[in-house]
């Protein structure tokens, strides 16, 4: 019996980390969710960072006005 809660502690800790692990968005839109198309169509920010288009680099945008601070679109294209 107490192998049995044992074993359903474990389990429900190991899921308990799975779900945060995959709520933490990565990559370029490290903020709230923000759906976006997946085209290639690259901008500049003033961060010096290549977004992969117009729609990502808004969010991040938004996301960065959210905490203060701001950033500004230099160029259409790569950095």
């Amino acid at each position: 019996m107490q192998f049995l809660r044992f074993i359903t502690s474990l389990l429900l800790a190991v899921l308990l980390l799975a779900t945060v692990t995959a709520a933490a968005p990565a990559g370029e839109n490290d903020g709230p969710f923000c759906p976006c198309p997946r085209n290639y169509d690259p901008v500049c920010g003033s961060n010096m960072v290549t977004y992969s288009n117009r729609c990502n680099y808004d969010c991040v945008r938004r996301d960065a006005e959210r905490r203060g601070r701001s950033l500004n679109m230099l160029r259409s294209g790569p950095c």
